[in-house]
């Protein structure tokens, strides 16, 4: 699922400590979903922007034809009528990454406790209350806490 990337063969994703165990179960449950025929599936992008995660894959099937439209605080999504040949599997799969980008967005970077995405420290960030509360950079940044929420390769066990 996690396949590098171009010839400097790097991966094109970020992980947060407090994202991770929701992100593993969706890894399980997308594995579930696919059974022996793993259509190719593999993550392109795992990422946050403005404080929510931003995840996207590839896989063979074709799902429902969506619009997702994504703000700091809100997610919409509008559904059209299923085309022709549309793979479930392909949907379910959709939707569990619509769900776990969803979830995560209340869930603090840093230890996974429940959050809220705002920008009153500095940059956009789902912390929360004691991580949010957390200010040691020289500029009230926030450095640290974002340097303890991302997981370096190999950090974990």
């Amino acid at each position: 699922m996690f396949p590098l990337e171009g010839e400097e063969r790097r991966r094109a994703y970020i992980f947060f400590r407090g994202w991770l165990a929701p992100l593993a179960r969706t890894c399980e449950d997308i594995d579930q979903f696919l059974r022996t025929d793993k259509r190719g599936f593999h993550w392109v992008r795992l990422r946050e922007k403005f404080g929510s995660p931003s995840f996207a894959f590839q896989m063979e099937g074709r799902a429902l034809v969506a619009i997702n439209i994504h703000r700091p605080t809100e997610v919409h999504r509008y559904e059209c009528e299923p085309v022709e040949g549309f793979d479930p599997v392909a949907l379910a799969v959709d939707e569990r990454v619509l769900q776990i980008e969803v979830e995560l967005r209340s869930l603090c970077i840093v230890c996974g406790s429940p959050s809220e995405i705002n920008n009153d420290r500095g940059p956009w960030a789902s912390l929360c209350p004691v991580h949010r509360a957390e200010d040691d950079g020289p500029q009230g940044d926030m450095g640290s806490v974002w340097a303890a929420a991302q997981l370096k390769e190999g950090s974990v066990p």
